[in-house]
């Protein structure tokens, strides 16, 4: 990725989130997108990106062989919300990582949109489970059968997702 791929995904981000959110998931974008594990996946329109998502590493500390990603953040430029692109980014994102493999996705999200695309609310344990105060927000997305039935335990996602702040959910609900 080049560095105005790299700025012009931070800055959908920045927009998408809005002026309150914005430059914190912005800058979360900006340092995941310097990690060699994170997996990026835009939609364009008319030649520039639309709408981008992030996944990362997602470890289940007693199942460490499974395969699974954390998804964030997913964002869609202002101008492009509810004209596909988000449709268009989970599609392609469900596809490219069922094809390198990846056995489940988690994300911590809006219990409207991601049961669209096959994500169901879970019982696994988030970094902190105790911070989950919206159930239904916390979902799973199994892309190899009988994959999520085999988890179980601890959970640890790359460090930026593992401040107590990124899974507390009573502000939302």
């Amino acid at each position: 990725m080049n560095h105005i791929e790299k700025e012009t995904i931070i800055d959908v981000h920045r927009l998408a989130f809005g002026p309150e959110e914005g430059p914190e998931i912005a800058q979360l974008a900006e340092s995941l997108l310097g990690r060699p594990d994170t997996i990026s996946i835009s939609v364009s329109r008319d030649g520039k990106i639309a709408g981008n998502v992030l996944f990362t590493p997602f470890v289940f500390l007693d199942h460490p062989d499974a395969k699974c990603c954390l998804l964030a953040p997913c964002g869609v430029l202002p101008g492009h919300q509810g004209h596909g692109v988000g449709k268009e980014l989970m599609e392609t994102s469900i596809e490219h990582l069922t094809s390198m493999g990846m056995d489940a996705v988690f994300v911590l999200g809006v219990p409207a949109f991601y049961p669209r695309y096959g994500f169901i609310p879970t019982g696994k344990q988030t970094p902190y489970p105790d911070l989950l105060t919206v159930p239904e927000a916390w979902m799973a997305l199994e892309l190899t059968a009988g994959t999520a039935g085999k988890l179980s335990g601890r959970t640890k996602a790359v460090p930026q997702f593992m401040q107590p702040a990124m899974w507390d959910t009573s502000a939302h609900g």
